[in-house]
């Protein structure tokens, strides 16, 4: 009977630490999507992914990008392909509400990645980028 309730409260605890990540996994992906198609200048599918106050701003960047010369578009462009970034520090709020994920943009040219920020907001269990620092 004690090797039934030993396996049961590992069961148990395996599970809760799995719903414990849940929103941390779920942070993640969301960040990691966003800043592929935000650094792509794929500006349409990062406001998809944004909460409908920063998705406004977010779909400015394509009616900004319309704008620019062909040339000056084509060098923003290769810019952009050659900036990569890396998901450094996820932060969850006491009540899993929102969350702050801190990531280094590496910049062609720059000796050190810079440091940025997206506050994301989990809503019926999506999370939504909703600003960066």
């Amino acid at each position: 009977m004690k090797k039934y309730l030993s396996f049961a409260l590992c069961v148990v605890t395996l599970l809760a630490l799995a719903a414990c990540q849940r929103p941390e996994k779920q942070v993640e992906a969301a960040a990691e999507s966003f800043l592929k198609a935000y650094y792509a200048a794929d500006y349409a599918a990062a406001a998809s992914l944004c909460t409908p106050r920063f998705a406004a701003l977010v779909a400015q960047g394509a009616e900004d990008q319309e704008s620019l010369s062909a040339d000056l578009a084509q060098k923003i462009k290769e810019a952009v392909e050659q900036t990569s970034f890396k998901i450094v520090t996820i932060e969850l709020d006491e009540d899993a509400a929102s969350a702050r994920v801190s990531y280094d943009v590496y910049v062609p040219g720059l000796e050190k990645p810079v440091r940025k920020a997206l506050r994301l907001q989990l809503e019926g269990g999506t999370a939504l980028v909703d600003g960066i620092e």
